[in-house]
């Protein structure tokens, strides 16, 4: 990371990595209305409801019994704590992003600029964000320390007024070692506005060790704008500690109801006559993915296994019969840019053999050995199958010869319970492509497919997160050897709470079901604050309509319908709770209402999680299985 001011070794937790934005594969998620554009699943601190729009361009001076950080109006670049500021960019990961400030000195530290706001100077950045060789999300960042002599425990919260680009606070301490730090999102303004925020509202990225806040051991405030391709600039003025008696309290705002069990129709008749139904009972139900390897963005299989056949054996040996290995199949297309640019159809797909088939060869012999069912999930984490290059027909192109090149290796592999995933929810990032065009597409790569395989099943899943809306209103593929899957994480509040890289991350104590006994007037208590979306706030409070098995049941039904209608088998292989904070009894009835929902409308259940957040068993390191979790095996069915 490069810095335009000189600043101590001791202020290395300033460098606020962007490793957040690689996203965690713990589940394939599904952003509902993301917060940043249609890419992140950050929060967004919205400004408080005391806050103003200042259309006179007259910020008042700050009063209180807090501490003034800065109000920039010396000029100088030095701050009323004594501490300069400084700026940084993303140039020492890769990145190519620029940050200026309108004045400098002759050393070129930044100086606060003459601003609009009825005050003299503001501190002010210009940036163009670019990832260049990064790997996730550029960003630029200017910040101030804290000197060790400021005593902050007192203050419950920061405030500032600013104008400009969607930007991070971060508020830094000692105790985060590992860049992970506290921080906040605030959506852009193109009028001064003041913002404030509770120290007890900030989350962490999300991707280090979970560290609580202590504001004693604040040494530095931060700020930083991420994105791609972002031209744009921030003015901030009048940077404010808030005591704790300026900090807004928690009022109750719910009303504590009954439970609402939604009507639920089952169809009377279940029937799927096709063989496929069998088949899928048999061999996809009680399955489990193998997560956070193969299917992450950049994750790339060099002879070593995260994961072996001793995982294999103890998931088979505690009932599980089916492994989804989600793998991001085109990485091990070695020219695939030079194919999808080719325009003179001469250029041959190359492969990683070597690599990939050492993989999935291995994969392949130990569910065989352990008699396990075995999925290839064809798992796009980095978003290059997207609305641009689903319209390119060369892209389809690669995406059909990659499949017709792992098909013909397995064509003559007699095992009947291989199977082959086409494509883990498309565009997964935003949900951009549209289902008739991933139709298309994935027409193609089942004929190319048939080519070189025909006895292999293939399983489809629709667009926008293998969305049962979506494949209710489509025609089934061209092909009458192929399952349909879907993907649900309903009620999302309880399976992602606590999830850092999703909208729910501050989100917790939601338990399964809804409990009136257990529940209150006060949001705050489920970890609602000024920076949770509207829709996760209204999620929240109406739990007591959606927190049972009846309404995931009645979300599942219309796949069902569809399924019967076209005598077609429908699959669930993406589903499970978040549970690193969440209540154990209550992921169990969660999964024990899974289990019923399975059960009833029969359809197959494969869960989203080995180890890690989303988990059937225990671990040493949090990727080594050592046991089922304990209630799984009854919860699950197992």
């Amino acid at each position: 990371m490069s810095f335009k001011k000189l600043i101590t070794l001791s202020t290395a937790s300033i460098i606020a990595l962007s490793i957040a934005a690689c996203g965690d594969s713990e589940s394939g998620l599904r952003p509902i209305d993301e917060a940043n554009d249609t890419t992140s699943s950050e929060t967004i601190v919205e400004p408080s409801s005391s806050s103003v729009a200042d259309t006179s361009a007259q910020i008042p001076p700050v009063t209180g019994t807090g501490l003034l950080i800065d109000d920039l109006e010396d000029g100088d670049g030095s701050t009323l704590i004594e501490s300069g500021w400084y700026t940084y960019d993303d140039h020492d990961n890769g990145g190519a992003s620029v940050i200026t400030t309108p004045n400098v000195t002759e050393k070129g530290d930044p100086l606060p600029t003459a601003t609009d706001n009825g005050s003299q100077y503001a501190f002010t950045v210009n940036y163009t964000l670019d990832k260049g060789d990064y790997a996730y999300d550029p960003y630029v960042g200017w910040g101030l320390l804290v000197p060790d002599a400021i005593d902050c425990s007192r203050f419950g919260g920061i405030s500032y007024w600013y104008k400009g680009g969607k930007h991070e606070i971060h508020v830094e301490t000692t105790d985060v070692t590992d860049y992970d730090v506290h921080l906040a999102t605030v959506p852009a303004s193109r009028e001064w506005k003041q913002v404030s925020i509770r120290f007890k509202d900030l989350t962490q990225g999300g991707w280090g060790e979970e560290v609580a806040f202590d504001p004693f051991h604040i040494r530095a405030v931060s700020f930083q704008a991420k994105g791609d391709k972002v031209t744009d600039s921030l003015s901030i003025d009048n940077l404010y500690f808030q005591d704790t008696s300026e900090v807004e309290k928690d009022k109750p705002d719910m009303t504590i109801m009954d439970p609402i069990i939604p009507t639920v129709v089952i169809p009377e008749d279940l029937t799927i006559s096709s063989p496929l139904q069998e088949k899928a009972m048999k061999y996809l139900n009680k399955g489990i993915n193998i997560t956070n390897w193969l299917e992450e963005n950049k994750a790339y299989f060099k002879g070593k296994f995260k994961f072996d056949e001793s995982d294999v054996k103890l998931m088979a040996d505690n009932g599980i019969k089916s492994l989804r290995f989600p793998i991001d199949l085109d990485s091990y297309a070695t020219n695939r840019d030079e194919f999808v640019a080719d325009s003179t159809d001469t250029v041959e797909l190359k492969f990683d053999d070597e690599n990939l088939f050492a993989v999935l060869d291995s994969f392949v012999e130990w569910t065989g050995k352990h008699e396990m069912s075995f999925v290839i999930d064809y798992h796009e984490y980095d978003n290059s199958y997207n609305a641009k290059s689903a319209k390119d027909p060369r892209y389809a192109k690669m995406m059909a010869n990659v499949w017709k090149h792992v098909a013909a290796h397995y064509a003559s592999n007699e095992r009947e319970d291989i199977f082959y995933e086409l494509l883990n929810e498309p565009d997964m990032t935003n949900g951009a492509v549209k289902s008739p065009a991933w139709h298309a597409a994935a027409q193609e790569d089942v004929d190319s497919i048939r080519t070189v395989d025909t006895k292999h099943t293939i399983i489809f899943g629709d667009a926008e997160w293998y969305s049962i809306s979506v494949l209710s209103k489509s025609e089934p593929l061209n092909d009458d050897n192929v399952i349909y899957a879907i993907h649900t994480y309903e009620p999302f509040v309880f399976t992602h709470q606590s999830a850092s890289w999703a909208e729910t991350k501050t989100i917790k104590n939601l338990m399964f079901p809804y409990d009136k006994e257990k529940w209150s007037e006060y949001s705050a208590d489920f970890g609602i604050t000024k920076s949770t979306p509207s829709h996760i706030k209204n999620a929240v409070k109406n739990y007591n309509k959606n927190g049972n098995m009846e309404a995931i049941l009645k979300s599942v039904i219309p796949a069902k319908k569809w399924a019967i209608e076209h005598n077609v088998p429908v699959i669930i292989n993406e589903f499970g709770a978040y549970n690193l904070k969440t209540d154990k009894q209550s992921v169990l009835n969660y999964m024990s209402a899974m289990r019923t929902i399975s059960d009833t409308l029969q359809i197959p259940l494969t869960h989203w999680g080995y180890t890690g957040g989303f988990a059937l068993f225990d671990s040493e390191d949090g990727v080594k299985g050592t046991k089922l979790i304990e209630g799984m095996k009854e919860a699950f069915g197992l």
